[in-house]
């Protein structure tokens, strides 16, 4: 895993991509991402992995925004990240943790060559308010070993908005009973 100073040093010569970048989000060995200022929250009573679920989009006022326990919502960072060196993988903060806000249900491993802002699947167990900008999140970048045959080119590459699941793509080619 690098360390923070190692971070720093492959930002300033592009091996690793975090835009905006501030030094002060820096910490021993990751760093902390940002909130952006809006949620998708599903709106069907039953998601089915099988097909496009509809979501509306929740607009977090400066002030703040009070999450109910048992939804999920979906968020992103405001950072876009890239790096065709390492393995990026984020985690919720110790201090997001603690008060039992859940910052990505699974997925906090990315793929070499991933390039765009991180979704995040967010639940808490009691009412929790959150607000725009908050450092939500922490990015770790790991050396890869081994020749890198195929960098990521999927379904989420080059996303700057919230994206809800595209697991129903999955299902286009796939025979059902």
């Amino acid at each position: 895993m690098l360390s923070g100073d190692e971070i720093i040093k492959e930002v300033e010569n592009g091996n690793i991509i975090i835009k905006p970048f501030d030094k002060k989000l820096v910490n021993p060995n990751s760093y902390n991402m940002t909130l952006s200022d809006e949620l998708l929250m599903y709106t069907d009573d039953i998601l089915d992995c099988a097909k496009e679920n509809s979501t509306k989009v929740i607009k977090i006022p400066e002030d703040g925004l009070i999450l109910a326990p048992g939804t999920l919502y979906i968020a992103k960072t405001n950072e876009i990240t890239k790096t065709d060196k390492y393995v990026p993988s984020i985690s919720g903060r110790s201090s997001i943790g603690r008060i039992g806000l859940t910052v990505h249900t699974c997925a906090g491993l990315g793929t070499v060559g991933y390039e765009g802002s991180w979704s995040l699947g967010i639940t808490c167990v009691r009412p929790t308010k959150i607000y725009p900008n908050m450092e939500l999140c922490q990015i770790y970048f790991f050396p890869i070993e081994g020749k890198i045959n195929k960098k990521y080119m999927g379904r989420y590459q080059n996303k700057e908005d919230i994206t809800p699941s595209k697991s129903y793509e999955d299902f286009k080619n796939l025979k059902r009973a």
